[in-house]
């Protein structure tokens, strides 16, 4: 049989080109020109590198320092632990971003190297071809491109939440192996494709940094037992996949810092806005009220200049969380800045009891919440502090007040406004005025 060109591909070594490598250091050109014995790929963003890496080796791997990566040293790691030990790993960088890559270097790669890359170096870091592979080694088989479709697809849901990644990541499995059935557990959380996995008969771990983090596992598949390639690649996915569930979960982390205010805990004025818009849409189409309270506390400046700013910090965190209680689970509680915090209440399943009406369940919450800080301890104030401190805020009611995010909290925020000019502990209706 006359090998196809095809054929020819799959059987020459790889390099692989991560990042984006630039001018005269595009490297993926110059390499194919240069040496026609191997098969030159380029890869963006690392992530990308990591998953290509799994599905398929690379004798040479050479990385490009991005500088602007704030995960470039567990990037490194990544790529070191999908490439395998045999590959040669090395980083490509200016001289301005040499300490960089000599302390990402210490976490997988082989050397770096300075731009521009010369010939002779290129010559010594590629070298002759590797012997062949010793009898009965057996890499593991290609991947299709349904299975790299599908990939594609997963590294897109990073950022989604993590049942639903999981999911996409089984079926990915199962497809990858033929099974009738895969399972993924990662932290607890079990997902699975296709038939339930009750006595799995090929496993890999997921590790994590304090052991393992999770399992892969598939079922039997029926006339065709699994073979040592299938357990290769199964245990490749399982690489892939520990790296995929660490950048998912960094993501979350990064997410809930930027939408957390740090001294209340709570969500703060852009988390506020994203959730208001969502609700409002949901109402709009439903046809539900929503009520918005904007509300601050009264004379909050004499508190941090009497007692000092971790007095103050003490205040933020125990009305914070007293409307956190007395709210219930749906009803948004948000920290917009300073001693002024916004509270969104909404009733997707109907009113809260028969007949109630917004705004009026709204205050009935009010009312409980002003009662708690009348008795409320608040040692940092000394021991004339309990009973003092009061709200004043300011309601407002979709759709009748207004219609969009930003007027609602504006109508809401006039509110307060006119019960602080009325003499504060009070709570505003626009139109009204309750105390």
């Amino acid at each position: 049989m006359i090998p196809s060109p095809a054929m020819d591909v799959l059987e020459r070594e790889r390099v692989l080109v991560v990042g984006a490598l630039r001018g005269p250091d595009d490297l993926a050109p110059r390499l194919r020109e240069r040496y026609p014995e191997f098969v030159v790929a380029q890869a963006d963003p690392y992530l990308a590198a990591i998953a290509d890496l799994c599905a398929r080796p690379a004798r040479t791997v050479l990385v490009d320092v991005d500088p602007s990566n704030p995960q470039l040293e567990n990037a490194v790691a990544g790529l070191r632990e999908a490439a395998g030990p045999d590959a040669k790993l090395v980083l490509c960088c200016s001289p301005d971003t040499e300490p960089l890559a000599r302390k990402a270097s210490k976490t997988g790669a082989d050397d770096y190297l300075l731009y521009p890359l010369g010939n002779d170096e290129l010559d010594a870091l590629l070298g002759p071809t590797p012997a062949p592979e010793t009898a009965g080694h057996t890499s593991p088989p290609a991947a299709s491109m349904d299975e790299l479709a599908q990939l594609a697809a997963l590294l897109t849901t990073v950022g989604d939440k993590p049942m639903a990644m999981l999911e996409q990541a089984a079926a990915l499995i199962r497809a990858a192996l033929g099974a009738p059935g895969a399972m993924i557990v990662v932290d607890g959380a079990a997902a699975t494709s296709g038939e339930r996995v009750i006595r799995p008969v090929l496993t890999a771990a997921l590790p994590g940094e304090s052991g393992v983090r999770g399992q892969l596992a598939v079922n039997e598949r029926p006339g065709r037992p699994y073979t040592l390639g299938d357990a290769q690649k199964l245990n490749h996915y399982a690489q892939l996949l520990t790296n995929i569930v660490a950048a998912a979960s960094q993501q979350r982390r990064w997410r809930q810092l930027a939408f957390t205010d740090e001294c209340s805990g709570l969500p703060n004025r852009r988390r506020l806005h994203e959730q208001l818009s969502a609700i409002l849409a949901r109402a709009e189409a439903e046809r539900f009220p929503v009520t918005v309270l904007f509300f601050d506390l009264d004379d909050f400046k004499s508190y941090n200049d009497r007692f000092g700013h971790h007095a103050g910090d003490e205040i933020i965190r125990v009305v914070g969380q007293l409307f956190r209680t007395h709210c219930r689970e749906q009803d948004v509680i948000a920290r917009v800045g300073g001693d002024e915090f916004a509270v969104v209440f909404w009733d997707p399943e109907g009113p809260r009891a028969a007949g109630s009406k917004h705004p009026d369940c709204a205050l009935a919450v009010l009312e409980r919440i002003k009662a708690a800080l009348k008795t409320q301890p608040l040692p940092l104030l000394g021991p004339t502090g309990q009973g003092t401190l009061t709200i004043s805020g300011g309601l407002a009611t979709f759709p009748w007040d207004a219609a969009t995010p930003d007027t609602l909290l504006q109508r809401a925020d006039q509110a307060l406004l006119a019960a602080k000019r009325a003499g504060k502990n009070r709570i505003y209706l626009i139109g009204d005025a309750r105390s």
